[in-house]
């Protein structure tokens, strides 16, 4: 049992079918990716992996001093042991149950919204989206499997379940494929879980389970696919910019809880569900419209800066990934990594802003690439890690050329007619 190998094994996966979705879906004409929208996914689930390991690392040692301190193992319970299969079979389905509960209230009260509701923030749906998620959702997700501690289930089986969990919501993050006869009645599938992302208002809060629907049906929760989901949010974000999808109802929530006139107010904007306020702060605005859009949120960015954001996304998610496999490896100086995070994180909200073609968009990707010169000298001349210079001296040589080009395109990076004049 290696979860860590399993997880590697699983995103190599992970990529070839997206590949082979996004090229089927260019072939047979269904329109199922966006370039736009596929490298805002790619943007927020780099954030959402980086910030994964330090989560997951606090989360592991907290389920593991509960387990080994304070759980039914230390009282001869022994029941989940490694060799038992039906300990494993037991992990598996309690980790979806709570699973369910925790995405439920994801969905029922809005601080838990808040964490959650960056998953649901694309219009498209294809296996891409699995990729996109609010970097704090861990830290309330992983809350909900304390109770495995509890019951003495060791932190390796809690971990290879949740993650089995992930990768077949991983598969039901698809367009391709229709309905599945008699698995609709007891598994989350494609059609199923389509339901969950629709914005009509039959489908609204629906369909939380992971890998079962049983959940659902039991819970009245479920709802059957009639008809082609509107995807995205109730009230659309329109932004790709991933600090603005993961943080825009916490700016909500803070903002809103100013404006209250009484402490039971406040506590309602935190607690209630997602979206309540009291009579005196709604706004025809807040009111539910359906359909929830009637055109995708799609900026006619020029091709020549759709080709450069692409590289440069390319590279910060290849970035993105060696910095979670050496943290994973080795936190001996978290600063560092934190630091090169941080200029990760600034680089993706730069880029996603070109996109867009937002306002400064062309300055924050030009202290961008300068960071990103500095960041792989300092590397070189500094780091003792072997044959770094293989990695090193290519991304240099990127960013000093995108320096040249920001420079030389600086009149005619993109129409300034179409910038909007929001900062964000």
């Amino acid at each position: 049992m290696n979860s860590d190998f399993f997880m590697e094994c699983a995103f190599a996966v992970m990529l070839v079918l997206i590949v082979w979705e996004a090229v089927a879906s260019y072939v047979q004409g269904k329109n199922y990716y966006r370039l736009n929208v596929f490298l805002a996914d790619v943007s927020n689930g780099v954030i959402f992996g980086m910030a994964g390991v330090f989560i997951l690392l606090g989360a592991l040692f907290v389920y593991d001093k509960i387990e080994t301190g304070f759980s039914l193992s230390q009282l001869g319970f022994q029941f989940f042991r490694y060799d038992n299969p039906w300990a494993w079979v037991v992990s598996i389905v309690l980790t979806d149950f709570l699973y369910y509960w925790f995405h439920r209230h994801a969905h029922t009260f809005n601080i838990l919204w808040a964490c959650h509701v960056t998953h649901h923030s694309t219009e498209e749906m294809n296996l891409s989206v699995a990729f996109r998620g609010n970097f704090l959702q861990r830290i309330f997700e992983y809350s909900y499997f304390l109770p495995m501690a509890l019951l003495g289930i060791p932190w390796e089986m809690f971990l290879f379940s949740h993650r089995i969990l992930k990768v077949y919501q991983f598969a039901v993050h698809t367009r391709f494929v229709g309905k599945l006869g008699f698995l609709e009645q007891f598994m989350v599938t494609p059609s199923n879980h389509r339901v969950h992302h629709g914005t009509q208002k039959k489908y609204v809060d629906k369909n939380h389970g992971g890998i079962f629907i049983i959940w659902d049906r039991l819970f009245k929760s479920f709802e059957w696919e009639t008809e082609e989901p509107i995807y995205g949010l109730t009230k659309p974000v329109r932004s790709f910019n991933p600090l603005t999808v993961n943080l825009h109802v916490y700016r909500e929530i803070f903002q809103n809880v100013f404006k209250a006139k009484s402490i039971k107010d406040a506590l309602g904007i935190i607690f209630k569900e997602p979206g309540w306020k009291p009579d005196y702060l709604r706004t025809p605005e807040d009111e539910i419209k359906e359909p929830a859009y009637t055109e995708k949120y799609d900026p006619k960015t020029p091709n020549g800066v759709m080709v450069y954001v692409t590289l440069q996304a390319l590279v910060l998610a290849a970035v993105g990934i060696v910095i979670w496999k050496v943290a994973k490896l080795n936190l001996s100086d978290p600063t560092t990594l934190a630091l090169v995070a941080s200029i990760i994180v600034f680089s993706l909200f730069s880029i996603n802003r070109t996109m867009e073609m937002k306002r400064w968009s062309r300055r924050t990707e030009f202290i961008r690439n300068l960071l990103f010169s500095f960041l792989f000298l300092g590397a070189l001349f500094y780091s003792n890690t072997p044959q770094l210079q293989f990695f090193a001296i290519p991304l240099l040589g990127l960013s000093v050329l995108s320096l040249l080009w920001i420079w030389f395109k600086r009149k005619t990076f993109f129409d300034l007619t179409q910038i909007s004049n929001t900062w964000i």
